[in-house]
Parts: C-alpha cells; sequence; structure tokens
C-alpha cells in the first residue's frame, strides 16, 4: 500500500525516463553483445578467408603438378614411342644387306612418328632415297643447300633453325620446323636425312633432335656393315677365284710332277735293270778272279781286286735298293700284310748282321718279348731292319751298343733300333729319309752311304699306313722309331 502510493505520487515524466534509462541500458548492452559477436564472426571470416587462400594455393600447386605430371607423362610416352620406333627400325633393317632396302625401311609413318610431316634423303650424289611430303621444288632447294653447304654438313652431327647454318633454310622452306644430319659411312657423308614441319605445332624438342641424331648414326653404321660386307663378298669371289687358279697351276703342278716322278722312276728302273746284268758279270768274274780260280795272284793284284770286288758289291746293293724304290713307287710291289712275329723279325736281323757288329766289336742288345704279333708284311719289314741295322753298324764306332726294341703301346707296336754312334744334327733329321741324303759327317768321314737306304725304309713304312721318325744328338747317337698295327691274333 505504502510503495504504491509512492508509485502514485512520483511523476509521469520521471517514470518515462526511467524506463527510457532502462532501455537505453538494455540496448547498449545488447548492442556491445552484437558488436562483440561481429568481431568473432570478423575473426572466423578472416580465418575462412586465409584458409581458402591457402586452399586455393593448394589447388594451384595441385593442378601445377598435374600439368607437369601430365606433361612428363606425355614426354615419357614421346621417348617410349620413339625408342620403339628405333626398336622396329633396328629389327626391320638388321639383316638388311642392300642399301636400297635399308632406306626403304623409313616411310611416312617413320616421318610421323619422328613428329614431323615431311621427310627427304637425299644422297650426296643427288639422287632421292627418300621423299615424304616435300615438293620437286623444296628438294631443289634442299639439293642446292646441301652442294653448296657439305663441309658445314660434315662438320656438324645435326642441323635446326636454331644453327646460323640452318636458319638460311627458315625463309626458303616457309618453315622453322625443321632437323637435318649427315647419314656418315666410314667418316664420309652418304647421304642427308632432313625432317621439316611438326605435325604438333611447337619447339624442337630435345627428344626429336636426340632420336633423329640416334637413327641418322644407326643408318650410317647399316651402311658401314653393308659395305663390310659387299668387300667380303668381293674378297671371297675374288679369292675363290685365285684358289681355283692356284688349285688348277696345283694340279698342273702335281701332273707334271707325277709326269716326272714316272719318268724318274722308270729311267732308275730301266737303268738298274741295264746295270744289273753287266754288274751280274763283273761280280762273278771279280769273286772268281779273288778267289784265285784262274791261277795263282799277286798280293798286289789279289788286294786290287778285293777292293774291285767290295764296290761290285755295293752298286749291287744299289742297284737292287733303286730298283726296289722303283717298283714301290710304280705301285708294281705287291704288298701281302698279314698278321706276324715281328719279335722273331728282330731276332732273324740279329744274327743275320751279327758277323758285322762282331767284326767292328758292337754289341747287340735286344729288348723284345717273346712273341708280339703285327700286321706286316715280313719280306718288307725285314728290309726294313736289314737297312736300319746296317745303317747303325756303319755309323756307330768299334765299342759302341746298338739296341732293339719292341714293345706294345695302345693299338700299335713301337719298334726302335738305337744306336751310340756320331748322332745326327738337328737340322739335318728332316731330310734324313729323302732320297740320295747324306749326312756330312766330319768325325767318320769313311762312314758314308747311298742315301737311299733310309728312303727305302720310309716308303715301306708309309707302304704299311704307318709312321716313322727319328731322335738324334750329337755324340750320343741316334734312335730311329717306326709303328706297326697289333694284330688281333695273339700267337703266330
Amino acid at each position: 500500500m505504502e510503495i504504491g502510493k509512492m508509485l502514485s505520487s512520483i511523476n509521469p515524466i520521471l517514470a518515462s525516463i526511467i524506463f527510457l534509462c532502462f532501455v537505453v541500458v538494455f540496448l547498449v548492452i545488447y548492442i556491445i553483445n552484437k558488436l562483440q559477436f561481429i568481431n568473432i564472426l570478423k575473426k572466423n571470416i578472416e580465418y575462412l578467408n586465409k584458409t581458402i587462400r591457402e586452399l586455393d594455393y593448394q589447388a594451384k600447386l595441385i593442378i601445377k603438378g598435374d600439368m607437369e605430371l601430365k606433361l612428363y607423362q606425355e614426354e615419357v610416352e614421346d621417348k617410349l614411342n620413339k625408342l620403339t620406333l628405333l626398336k622396329n627400325l633396328i629389327i626391320s633393317s638388321l639383316h638388311i644387306l642392300d642399301k636400297e632396302n635399308l632406306f626403304s625401311q623409313i616411310d611416312d609413318k617413320t616421318i610421323n612418328d619422328l613428329g614431323f610431316k615431311k621427310g627427304l634423303i637425299l644422297a650426296m650424289e643427288g639422287e632421292v632415297k627418300l621423299n615424304a611430303g616435300f615438293e620437286s621444288g623444296e628438294v631443289d632447294i634442299i639439293k642446292d643447300f646441301v652442294k653448296y653447304k657439305k663441309n658445314f654438313i660434315q662438320a656438324m652431327p645435326l642441323i635446326s633453325a636454331d644453327t646460323e647454318v640452318g636458319s638460311e633454310l627458315i625463309t626458303a622452306l616457309q618453315t622453322k620446323d625443321f632437323l637435318i644430319a649427315p647419314i656418315k659411312a666410314r667418316e664420309k657423308i652418304y647421304a642427308v636425312f632432313i625432317l621439316a614441319e611438326l605435325v604438333i605445332p611447337t619447339d624442337v624438342r630435345r627428344a626429336e633432335k636426340e632420336i633423329f641424331s640416334i637413327i641418322c648414326m644407326y643408318l650410317g653404321q647399316c651402311l658401314d656393315n653393308i659395305q663390310l660386307f659387299e668387300e667380303i663378298y668381293n674378297a671371297k669371289d675374288e679369292l675363290e677365284k685365285k684358289v681355283k687358279e692356284r688349285t688348277n697351276e696345283l694340279v698342273k703342278s702335281l701332273r707334271d710332277i707325277e709326269a716326272i716322278s714316272k719318268a724318274k722312276s722308270d729311267f732308275i728302273s730301266n737303268v738298274s735293270h741295264e746295270l744289273r746284268t753287266p754288274l751280274t758279270s763283273v761280280k762273278g768274274f771279280s769273286s772268281l778272279l779273288v778267289a784265285e780260280k784262274f791261277g795263282k795272284l799277286p798280293e798286289e793284284a789279289k788286294k786290287r781286286l778285293e777292293t774291285i770286288d767290295d764296290n761290285v758289291d755295293k752298286l749291287v746293293n744299289m742297284v737292287n735298293t733303286l730298283l726296289d724304290i722303283a717298283r714301290i713307287e710304280s705301285g708294281k710291289t705287291e704288298v701281302k700284310i698279314a698278321p706276324a712275329d715281328i719279335a722273331k723279325s728282330i731276332r732273324d736281323a740279329g744274327e743275320f748282321l751279327s758277323p758285322q757288329m762282331q767284326a767292328k766289336g758292337i754289341k747287340l742288345v735286344l729288348d723284345i718279348p717273346a712273341a708280339l704279333s703285327v700286321y706286316m708284311d715280313k719280306n718288307l719289314i725285314d728290309q726294313v731292319f736289314i737297312n736300319l741295322i746296317g745303317n747303325a753298324i756303319k755309323f756307330t764306332p768299334s765299342g759302341g751298343q746298338i739296341k732293339l726294341c719292341a714293345k706294345a703301346a695302345g693299338s700299335q707296336a713301337v719298334i726302335t733300333v738305337a744306336d751310340t754312334g756320331y748322332g745326327i744334327e738337328k737340322e739335318n733329321l728332316e731330310n734324313i729319309f729323302q732320297e740320295f741324303f747324306r749326312v756330312d759327317n766330319t768325325i767318320n768321314t769313311q762312314a758314308k752311304g747311298t742315301g737311299l737306304g733310309l728312303s727305302l725304309v720310309k716308303r715301306i713304312i708309309e707302304m704299311h699306313k704307318e709312321k716313322i721318325w727319328v731322335e738324334s744328338e750329337i755324340g750320343k747317337g741316334s734312335t730311329f722309331y717306326f709303328t706297326l698295327k697289333l694284330a688281333k691274333e695273339k700267337n703266330i
């Protein structure tokens, strides 16, 4: 009641003022709150703007990265395509051995794969090997350029629009997109390869230049191989021609040698036959005279006759040896190869020549098995032993030794005749089996042979299709070896 009275007693104007004050305070508080909220919103907006800017920057980086990656991928794919092009070109031309076929491997598709619309391969003589897209007027321009700029082309591995020499072609060909490179064979320019007008209008990239240079070098290497093949082929033909000529000459020479050899054999045979009859007569009479069948002879005359009789024996042996060689060379000697005991033949030869060895004081040593079966012509092998042992006796001084050996070695028997004689010089070993070859022995000048015995021995062994050889050292003697095939029969 008292408050109501108090309020009723207040001036209405003052009440209105108080109310307005309450309203103003409320509005101030409200505005302050709103301003604070607005500040918060501004901060949020600034943060969002900053975030948007950062996202925009990141987006730009991502877009840029994507574009770079795409360009890189395109470049890699382009290089891969060009490498595939190079691989296919190599595979297709790997076995080509003709220049014209080599350049036919490059066509319009190859030019396009290289990134250009036009391509031209021009030989230095002016012949067009390939033309893809160039008009005749443009070809003439290029011919003139190549003709007058040959030295520059020789010196420069690649010419493009950005080179001083290449700038001259920009106006003439009305394009700045071109590449020119020489195709060299053995450092000499064989042809010039020209590419012009890029398929995609842009600058000529490094990839185009590199692959183009590689292709030009590869074509040059192919030309080198083709020229080398042609040279080898021509050399082969020339060699075959020369071989044929030399073969014909050798055949002719061989026939001449055979004719001469036959004539020699016939001559030796005829002469030997002619000598044999008078020698037999001389030998008969000399033997009768030495035996004093026609009466007693003075001592001096008898000595002279004994010398004559010895020399007649030598002549008879020489004639018989010559006849044996002539028969072998002419193929008239009949060879009867059969299983026989080589050990028995060695013992028989040793006994046959033992008187000569005893007279000279030479010891005979045998190193042979009880029996050794081989394939041989017994009569001919007996001649071999007579000659080899006789030779050893002749060149072995008194008190020396001759050793005969025979042993099996695999499928063969190896027979040796070794002496302790004067030996043979190394330079004479290769000639020892030649006819009429005699060793000049300064130690024993009296021991000289005819040079026919060893030649006959070699021929006999070769008729058996076996080998004979000699080893010797001066002052230590000589050892002759020959082989014979072992017979299947164990006992003869």
